[in-house]
């Protein structure tokens, strides 16, 4: 199973990091080019330094001056094209790392493992859109004013410490507190922009609410009354915003002030001594140029810090949103190339089969067995949670067992070849998913049956009423959760009747039907010949099966 991390509390989301190869070479990259500027940073200084010393001595222009302006040219033509790459590939790491975090979300929301917990529909909209967009920011301009400020202060220290002792010790000892007061402000930074973003995903939820009951608003005559709730809604978002934004300010100002006091003190040192001729021009001019060199990055970090919050807390919900909807962060198990036992043969054991789960405490299932014979019936029960969902996606091959194996014809599953073991297996789970198209299509999903199996397919699973012609849009658009479960089941039971599976794993089957319709599906189901797997809570579901398995009892 993938493993939970710790949220991220600084300003560097170390699983990004370890997510996104884009994010490893940016990182790369920008520390290399911080050094380069670090060393361009200290050439500049002793070449203006020099040529100001050398111009007050009396030098003129003699051949050594001109070389050292034409040696300051080409470093500051060096500072500037650094500078314009820097952008540059800065721009290019974020549109990047954007682009494949957003997609890799939306794959994960569509083909997710099953039994995910996902979060609210606002919330993913609001993720996918402004969310993620935040991370542009934090990774074209935060991350290589983080790298300067790794680099930088550090080379411009070392060369202070080779000019001049007392500056070196003044600023190495100012510096701490510039990023004591930025950790300090982060802090108080990242709780804000996370109510921030609480508050946006509220505003996006309730939008979406009210826009997916509009029409049944209109028709009960309390659409008007909609607007002053999301008024309300929409004022808490924009004052969330405010403060995270007045706080963003202050933060920089903080910074800045400290900086300015510590350069200051810095300055008045370097003139005094020179004055009083403990200290030649041309170092003294060093140490002038140098010293804001050294609080430069941060200055600028400070700058890019609410960045830094925003990009965080998106790449946070991101990573929650994953690591609840997506297969294992390893991968889903990859199976083995041996062919998959002849279900109509082959006894299907599950022995000891424990999943440990991200988001509880515990295993569910928890040492969980059963044998089951070819065209036999099991049913899975036990209250919410205790792990049939989950059970009934380690028989399907998309969940890993952190304990235990199952077996089928004496061959341990993690060793068959799962794109041939799930040849001969239908699903249903408790939320089918659906294409754009109309109910036939989805219904014949993987198989060519005719108009006539369809017919026949829906009419079996409860769904007599449901015109095969009917549209649905993405995501099962345009019907109602009891008919995307109808379709779901009448998918299985064509790939059952014309693909020729013989393992039937159905996840509530009948939730929502009348008793007559529900006795019609379950004979359907049972009258297939294959092996059934059942998650069920009804009485009538639980009695048709041959074997009842609780997964909530003590093992």
């Amino acid at each position: 199973m993938s493993t939970v991390e710790a949220p991220a509390r600084g300003p560097v989301d170390p699983r990004l990091v370890r997510h996104s190869r884009a994010v490893r070479r940016h990182l790369v990259l920008v520390v290399a080019l911080g050094t380069v500027v670090a060393a361009l940073v200290v050439a500049q200084a002793w070449l203006v330094s020099d040529a100001v010393a050398d111009g007050f001595a009396g030098g003129g222009t003699s051949g050594a001056l001109v070389g050292v302006v034409a040696a300051l040219a080409v470093v500051v033509l060096g500072r500037a094209l650094v500078d314009w790459g820097h952008r540059v590939l800065s721009a290019r790491a974020a549109t990047a790392v954007t682009s494949a975090l957003r997609q890799e979300v939306a794959e994960a929301l569509v083909a997710g493992r099953p039994g995910a917990v996902l979060p609210a529909s606002g919330r993913v909209v609001a993720l996918l859109g402004q969310g993620i967009d935040a991370l542009e920011p934090y990774v074209g301009r935060y991350l290589p004013a983080l790298g300067l400020a790794v680099t930088v202060p550090g080379v411009v220290v070392v060369a202070l410490f080779t000019a001049d002792t007392l500056a070196a010790v003044t600023v190495a000892v100012t510096l701490p507190l510039v990023i004591v007061f930025m950790v300090l402000v982060g802090w108080l930074t990242q709780e804000r922009t996370q109510r921030r973003w609480d508050a946006l995903a509220r505003l996006t939820h309730h939008f979406a609410d009210v826009l997916a009951g509009l029409t049944v608003l209109t028709v009960l005559g309390r659409a008007a009354s909609q607007v002053t709730g999301l008024r309300q809604v929409g004022e808490r978002h924009r004052r969330a915003t405010t403060r995270a934004l007045r706080l963003a300010f202050l933060s920089s100002m903080v910074l800045e002030l400290v900086a300015t006091v510590s350069v200051a003190l810095v300055a008045v040192g370097v003139g005094l001594r020179v004055v009083e001729g403990h200290l030649d021009l041309g170092t003294g001019l060093f140490v002038l140029l140098l010293a804001p060199e050294a609080f430069a990055p941060l200055r600028q970090l400070g700058t890019h810090f609410h960045d830094s919050a925003e990009g965080v807390a998106a790449s946070r919900e991101a990573f929650a949103v994953l690591d609840r909807a997506a297969p294992d962060r390893d991968g889903p198990p990859a199976g083995g190339h041996r062919a998959a036992p002849d279900l109509d043969t082959a006894v299907i054991e599950v022995r000891g089969v424990s999943v440990r789960h991200d988001q509880r405490d515990g295993a569910a299932p928890d040492g969980a067995g059963l044998r089951l014979a070819p065209r036999a019936s099991v049913a899975l029960v036990g209250p919410s949670g205790c792990g049939k969902s989950t059970l009934v996606a380690v028989l399907l091959g998309t969940v890993r067992p952190d304990a235990g194996q199952v077996l089928v014809g004496g061959v341990d599953l993690g060793d068959v070849d799962l794109e041939d073991w799930r040849r001969q297996v239908a699903w249903v789970p408790q939320h089918p998913a659906l294409l754009a198209g109309t109910v036939a299509d989805n219904v014949r999903l993987g198989t060519a049956a005719d108009d006539a199996a369809v017919r026949t397919a829906l009419d079996d699973a409860g769904a007599a009423d449901l015109d095969a012609d009917r549209d649905v849009g993405e995501s099962g658009d345009g019907l109602s959760s009891g008919e995307r479960r109808r379709v779901g089941v009448a998918r299985a039971l064509l790939r059952v009747r014309h693909r020729g599976a013989r393992l039937l794993l159905v996840d509530e089957p009948t939730a929502g039907l009348d008793p007559d319709t529900e006795r019609h599906v379950l004979d359907a189901l049972h009258g297939t010949g294959a092996t059934i797997v059942t998650a069920a809570h009804r009485r009538a579901a639980i009695d048709r099966c041959d074997h009842v398995v609780d997964l909530g009892a003590p093992t």
